[in-house]
């Protein structure tokens, strides 16, 4: 029978999957959906700020709570099916993960099935386990989480989501005010207010170079170094990084932060500093 499900209040998440502040509130986001009975979420979240991860947070959250048993992940690029699986492998060890492009994978063993979306298509249309049945039935997934929405999946993969009764997790990096009316409306969400959005500020344009004159693109190199290796302009960026940056330890030590540096003397300069 169904095992009774554990109401998500006082969630425990998980800081070797997310623990940035703003992936933490994602989680929590997802989860009061889900207790306010919403069955569909879409997550905005800026690139390179651990969409994934939030998958993966979500997933575990879930499973422990009885919410979900078997999860269908689905991606518009191969290589993305395969990253997602080896990042859900990793953080989730005791998850049964099979890629559906992979033959050696038997899909009937595995808790999380990866896909793109023409290969679960056919899936669906015509894909039979040994005894005649279709592989997967419309009751199988309890959650299916989409990578990288947009529009021209909900038309053409349209038949996907509506073959499964099952919660959808969206995931894009389209900043909010530029996602489709449609894509809203697939998750029943009110224009422009996903369940949850993180995106990056655009940085101001800094008019260091000059106090008067605006800076235009024709900088010499030469004034890009001087700048750039100046004593003060770096002691800035560390400041900024110690104030604001990801903090471990009760707050009191800094997380594990890469800094860009234009080369390896000026990454000496900044090591220095």
């Amino acid at each position: 029978g169904r095992t009774s499900r554990i109401p998500l209040e006082n969630i425990r998440i998980s800081d070797d999957i997310t623990n940035r502040p703003y992936q933490r509130e994602a989680v929590t986001a997802v989860c009061d959906a889900i207790t306010n009975k919403h069955r569909k979420m879409l997550i905005v979240q800026a690139t390179g700020s651990g969409k994934t991860r939030v998958s993966i947070s979500i997933v575990d959250v879930l499973r422990r709570h009885n919410y979900v048993k078997n999860i269908l992940f689905l991606a518009d690029r191969k290589a993305l099916v395969k990253q997602a699986k080896n990042n859900y492998t990793n953080l989730l060890p005791d998850l049964s993960c099979c890629n559906l492009l992979d033959n050696k994978d038997d899909p009937e063993s595995c808790r999380m099935i990866f896909s793109t979306y023409p290969t679960m298509m056919n899936a669906i249309d015509e894909r039979k386990n040994k005894y005649g049945e279709k592989l997967f039935s419309p009751g199988h997934f309890q959650l299916i989480i989409c990578d990288e929405v947009h529009r021209s999946i909900y038309k053409k993969y349209q038949e996907i989501f509506e073959y499964f009764d099952a919660m959808l997790l969206g995931m894009t990096a389209t900043p909010k005010n530029e996602i489709d009316k449609n894509t809203y409306g697939v998750f029943d969400l009110e224009r422009g207010v996903p369940t949850f959005a993180y995106e990056l500020e655009k940085e101001e344009y800094e008019d260091t170079f000059s106090d008067d004159d605006t800076v235009g693109d024709d900088i010499s190199g030469e004034a890009v170094n001087t700048w750039l290796f100046n004593a003060d302009t770096i002691d800035k960026v560390l400041r900024e990084l110690m104030e604001k940056g990801l903090k471990i330890e009760g707050g009191d030590k800094l997380g594990k932060t890469i800094i860009f540096a234009k080369n390896s003397l000026h990454a000496q300069a900044i090591v220095k500093r």
